[in-house]
């Protein structure tokens, strides 16, 4: 695992890439410390019509759920998947969406159907919550909009997070 670095520099890092080349959203890789949780660039796309950046939150555990809810697997896989439901129906609420071509500006997590399956969108460990999902890193052409990609970095995603855990 790599250097944390603090959420303002994925800020100062977009804001100096903005209008550039695509490619350059490579630099974004890496973690980065919010309040309350950590998010993990893991994957950058290698243009808005590739598959979308994989990204995962990483937010501790403590005092966030009761200890029943997490006894076995049946009771922990039911918390993954209310959870990665409601993230979906937050998201679809408070993310702007569509910002330039392809898949510029997508938030997207793997819900599931109405089963309630084992899945990795949402994974319980003993000291953490992982939110695993997908952004469109927002383009014109093959130019990065910066300023788009900041909205969705400093304001939907710790938004999102926020609402689905009460995170304050």
């Amino acid at each position: 695992m790599g250097m944390i670095r603090n959420h303002t520099e994925l800020f100062q890092l977009l804001r100096k890439i903005d209008h550039q080349g695509y490619k350059r959203y490579k630099e974004i890789q890496g973690d980065y410390q919010y309040p309350g949780f950590r998010l993990c660039v893991d994957h950058v796309q290698g243009d808005p019509f590739a598959s979308p950046s994989r990204v995962c939150a990483i937010v501790p555990l403590k005092g966030r759920i009761p200890e029943a809810f997490l006894g076995g697997m049946t009771e922990r896989t039911a918390v993954e998947d209310f959870l990665s439901r409601r993230f979906e129906q937050i998201k679809s609420r408070i993310a702007k969406g569509k910002r330039g071509i392809g898949k510029s500006g997508m938030i997207d997590m793997d819900a599931g159907t109405q089963k309630v399956l084992k899945r990795n969108a949402v994974v319980v460990t003993a000291a953490t919550l992982q939110f695993r999902f997908v952004m469109g890193l927002p383009a014109a052409g093959r130019t990065i909009l910066g300023r788009e990609a900041i909205a969705m970095f400093s304001d939907e995603i710790p938004r999102i997070l926020g609402e689905t855990l009460q995170i304050p």
